[in-house]
């Protein structure tokens, strides 16, 4: 059995795109069979078995004044200990890291994303006491309606250009800590209902895309 951990935020989590903010978080989730981390458990078969640890509002390393316990970094550890022990992490986050109050650029995005795979990497959550694999992947791209949404002020008018610069980043973040990487975002937009959350469309086409790399990886 090869246990897979998808540490992530709200498009890890599941949740619907809206034109306007959802009055209860919480059933504003799409459900098990849609969501692109349950999509990709029915793909893979019984062999494997895909955690999802989604987080809505989650950073790399950034925490945030306006929601508790969203930085990715205090987090992972804990999450690594209940899932032990991992043959895989998925990392895909950085979208919430380009709101402007956090005054970051890509490079600092992408050295949170650094950090996370040093302390993974740290933490002997492998087989074995082992060091496990991860893909880093980016993110899905943010649609430019996004600032005509009820997300648009709390992401800022930077945001769309941090977003466009933070897959190259990514990637170069990758290739110098030695993982194995996938821009989600060059396959998957964002919905423009609200320009940050994919649709059921985006889930099943992503799930496509990283069953192909996690079965590469895995083999």
């Amino acid at each position: 059995m090869k246990n897979i951990v998808c540490y992530g935020d709200s498009n890890t989590w599941g949740f619907m795109p809206k034109h306007e903010e959802p009055k209860v978080i919480a059933e504003n989730r799409y459900p098990w069979g849609v969501r692109w981390t349950s999509l990709m458990q029915m793909k893979l078969g019984d062999g494997y078995r895909v955690a999802e640890a989604g987080l809505n509002g989650r950073t790399t390393m950034f925490d945030c004044r306006l929601d508790e316990h969203r930085n990715g970094l205090s987090d992972v550890d804990v999450c690594m200990l209940e899932q032990f022990p991992v043959d895989l992490v998925i990392l895909m986050l950085g979208t919430n890291d380009v709101k402007d109050f956090f005054c970051v650029t890509p490079y600092m995005i992408a050295h949170g994303a650094v950090r996370l795979i040093e302390r993974i990497r740290g933490g002997g959550y492998g087989p074995g006491g082992s060091s496990p694999e991860i893909l880093l992947a980016a993110p899905i791209r943010l649609h430019p309606d996004m600032e005509k949404g009820w997300l648009g002020e709390e992401f800022g008018a930077d945001a769309l250009e941090k977003d466009a610069q933070l897959g190259r980043y990514l990637e170069r973040a990758a290739q110098k800590s030695g993982v194995h990487f996938i821009d989600a975002g060059a396959y998957v937009t964002a919905d423009p209902a609200d320009g940050i959350h994919m649709n059921e469309a985006g889930h099943a086409l992503l799930a496509e895309k990283m069953t192909e790399k996690v079965l590469e990886i895995l083999k």
